[in-house]
């Protein structure tokens, strides 16, 4: 048969001998440019006429010579990581946060789709970067076992079964599946690289509360506004702080809900030592189980803008100490008898040397009076924020802030028995002492509870501790006055009285006794007599630093728990409330301008879900998504390398290099894909091509080659 001419009824694809194959096919009729036709009559019909290069061509690699899938390709390779690195800086750019539920919503299906994609693209990605290097290294000159390792290791699976398979325990065998392991234990890390647990988170939040160190508008006249507008509302409260219940009187909080602040005496007496800023921490304390935390005052401080969650916050306040120094007892009794008058009108009268408002009457049990110096005489009041009156400590000019004082003296009188009886007078010296608070607070839905947890002496400026709201002679002689009518009078009981020489943790006590008075057939009352000092000084402070609290402008807010808001300032009430957080600087200054309520910083914690980047998967994660890259890099970087056309892993490079099947030399260019699309309809068979050979009928030959030039292969024959 001549090599210039095939006969027409022959195939342009036929069984050839390998020494045939070698020979370079051309046809010798057209024009160069002219393409050779692959024609089988056994093809299906619908098989077109495919083009071939009709010519020998040059190896090309360079920019011109990419083709634009290729370049697609690539770029998609080299993109699919960037998404996974994305998802691994918006896991760390939430970490500490609390869970937005729709933010939260878009990170779960991420890391979900994720961790189904991540095993996929790394497969993608490493096993073409596996084929272009395997057919980068055929180019240079390598082993065959080299290239079955790297060609049969593009799965997962079979990166370890081809190691086991080839007895290739080499280093390239340990990297290829070092580097396969990524693929499920990257996918796996994804899983774990987020968690929102629940934890403690503290935020910047801010609280106001009432100014404590207001002017008082205590009068004993019943024309004052003071008597007219809130006197029955502080009545009835303080009879009803009085006459609370154990439980109420031992908590942290009032029966409004305010804050109450312990006696600063008692926190020291504890025997917790001061830090170095001078705070003491008291949260171990109890008013119940422990004596040393007693409260200053009937009443609680106020406070507003807690929100849901644990609050600390300071609070700076003020009250009134007493010490008791000295306990006397004398008969009334004059030299007339019981029926004769009484020798004196005792200490405490409108003519002093104890001053009150009023002269005692027969029918009272008790009466208190005031001595001490008349801070008004010195004319030493501010210019600052006030008219008129100008009754606190803090309403004086900072001059008197070096002056020093004496203490005055408070006359506690006990009448007992039937006139002209007898008569108990304990003496106390009054302390306007100035503390700072540190306030927990929690609040739920359904509660909210707040306690003192430390306390120091306050570092704003104050007067010093002997001037003290009695020294504004108007608010003792109110105090004097009004104390009497404090609580209800009735069945012969006296509130007051009671809380003073009965334990007044037992609401009973308070109620359910006759005052002094009364010396009847029943069971005798407990007298002033009988009553330590100390318990005397801390029981009568209480109600007087309630009394104060109670006749400030704003008292309603102690009183009845009125809105913050409520607030107004005017010429007599200073200024209004302010609801910026101050600095401590500003509080002064407001304090000394007297703000009805402050606004201070605080922080803010709350048990919420938030996001926890556990760090170690999320390491393991990027580790294998860089590999990704890398891989992708690699794939990149070695087709460009690479000057011979994709050959490895293709059945048309197989067929091309078979000696049963006849395939034009040309198109060097057309890798196997190329190939395999020109061929793809052309019937293949791995059979025996003995009887197109005209070889031995009992000993087939096996090979690859057209289906119609090979019959199947049976199970018993020997073949070669």
């Amino acid at each position: 048969m001549s090599k210039e001419q095939l006969p027409d009824e022959a195939s342009t694809i036929e069984g050839a001998s390998p020494k045939e194959s070698t020979d370079t096919f051309f046809s010798k009729s057209g024009t160069p440019s002219e393409k050779l036709l692959i024609q089988s009559p056994h093809s299906p019909s619908s098989l077109q006429a495919k083009p071939w290069p009709a010519r020998p061509q040059r190896l090309y690699k360079g920019i011109r010579g990419w083709r634009w899938w290729d370049l697609a390709l690539d770029g998609v390779q080299v993109m699919l990581p960037i998404p996974f690195f994305v998802l691994a800086a918006a896991v760390v750019a939430v970490n500490g946060r609390v869970v937005d539920e729709g933010q939260f919503s878009i990170l779960d299906h991420s890391i979900k789709g994720a961790t189904t994609l991540f095993p996929i693209c790394f497969a993608a990605i490493t096993g073409r970067a596996a084929i272009k290097y395997a057919t980068w290294k055929l180019e240079q000159g390598t082993t065959i076992g080299v290239l079955e390792q790297l060609m049969g290791s593009r799965t997962v699976a079979s990166a370890f079964t081809t190691q086991v398979q080839l007895r290739s325990f080499n280093i390239v065998g340990f990297l290829i599946i070092f580097i396969w392991s990524l693929s499920p234990i990257g996918a796996q890390s994804i899983l774990h690289i987020l968690y929102t647990p629940v934890q403690a988170t503290s935020s910047v939040s801010s609280v106001a509360y009432v100014n404590s160190r207001q002017q008082s508008y205590s009068n004993p006249h019943s024309s004052s506004s003071f008597p007219q507008q809130w006197f029955n509302s502080l009545a009835i409260e303080m009879g009803s702080m009085m006459i609370a219940p154990s439980e109420v009187k031992a908590s942290t909080m009032d029966i409004n809900g305010n804050v109450k602040i312990p006696y600063q005496s008692g926190v020291l007496a504890s025997g917790i030592a001061p830090d170095s800023e001078g705070w003491v921490q008291i949260s171990s304390l109890n008013a119940t189980a422990n004596g040393n935390l007693i409260w200053s005052s009937l009443f609680g401080i106020p406070v507003v803008g807690i929100n849901y969650g644990n609050t600390t916050f300071n609070i700076e306040s003020t009250y009134m100490e007493l010490t008791c120094t000295n306990k006397t007892f004398e008969s009334l009794e004059g030299p007339d008898g019981p029926s004769g008058p009484r020798i004196n009108s005792t200490f405490v009268s409108t003519r002093g040397p104890y001053f009150s408002a009023e002269d005692p009457d027969l029918t009272d049990p008790w009466i208190i009076g005031y001595r001490g110096v008349d801070i008004t005489a010195y004319n030493g009041t501010s210019e600052g924020a006030y008219v008129a009156p100008q009754f606190c400590p803090d309403c004086l000019s900072p001059d008197f802030m070096s002056q020093t004082i004496q203490a005055g003296t408070i006359a506690f009188q006990e009448f007992d028995g039937i006139d002209p009886g007898d008569a108990t007078t304990v003496f106390c010296n009054p302390y306007q002492k100035y503390v700072e608070s540190k306030v927990f607070c929690m609040k739920t839905e359904n509660t909210r509870q707040c306690q003192v947890t430390a306390q120091r002496s306050s570092i704003l400026p104050h007067m010093p501790p002997e001037i003290t709201y009695l020294n504004f002679p108007l608010v003792a002689l109110g105090m004097s006055s009004l104390l009497k009518n404090i609580t209800p009078i009735h069945d012969a009981t006296n509130e007051l009285q009671n809380y003073l020489v009965y334990d007044p943790m037992d609401p009973i006590n308070v109620i359910d006794h006759d005052n002094s008075l009364l010396l009847g057939a029943g069971d005798l009352p407990n007298f002033l007599s009988e009553v330590e000092l100390s318990d005397i000084g801390t029981r009568l402070g209480q109600i007087l630093t309630a009394f104060v609290y109670g006749s400030t402008w704003n008292a309603s807010v102690f009183l009845i728990g009125e809105s913050f808001e409520g607030m107004q300032g005017n010429l007599f009430g200073g200024k209004n409330a302010s609801f910026v957080p101050a600095s401590r600087a500003e509080l002064a200054a407001m304090i000394q301008n007297q703000t009805a309520a402050f606004t201070v910083p605080a922080v803010l914690t709350t048990h919420a879900q938030v996001y926890y980047c556990y760090f170690p998967w999320l390491g393991v994660f990027l580790f294998s998504t860089v590999v990704m890259l890398a891989g992708a890099i690699t794939g990149v970087i070695f087709s460009r390398k690479t000057i011979v056309p994709d050959y490895l892993g293709f059945v048309s490079s197989l067929a091309k290099e078979s000696p049963w099947i006849r395939m034009p030399d040309v198109g060097v260019n057309m890798d196997g894909m190329d190939k395999a699309r020109l061929v793809k309809e052309v019937k293949v068979r791995l059979g025996d091509v003995s009887y197109a050979q005209g070889g031995h009928p009992d000993i087939g030959r096996l090979a690859f080659a057209r289906l119609e030039e090979t019959t199947k292969v049976k199970k018993d024959k020997l073949y070669v």
